[in-house]
């Protein structure tokens, strides 16, 4: 593969990472801030406790980070020491 093609998916994968970084903290800071609003909601439209609300947000953050990590994150640190191998020579 070229160096560029190279860059090009390195750069693509850390972007996506930051950007996704950032919407699971406003994802958070929204989940935080409007908890007892959305538990009202959930709990009339869907009939849902409380307790499967908080197993079910929890297994969302869980799937966002292994989302963040393992698929965007750890390939774009890959392609960045390919990237340094082959520029050395």
């Amino acid at each position: 593969m070229e160096k560029q093609n190279l860059i090009l998916f390195r750069n693509i994968f850390l972007k996506t990472f930051v950007v996704g970084l950032l919407f699971a903290i406003f994802l958070f800071v929204m989940t935080a801030t409007f908890w007892d609003f959305l538990c009202s909601i959930a709990f009339s439209k869907f009939h849902i406790s409380e307790e499967n609300l908080g197993k079910i947000i929890l297994g969302s953050f869980v799937n966002l980070r292994f989302y963040l990590i393992f698929v965007l994150l750890t390939p774009g640190i890959a392609l960045h020491w390919v990237i340094k191998s082959t520029k050395n020579n």
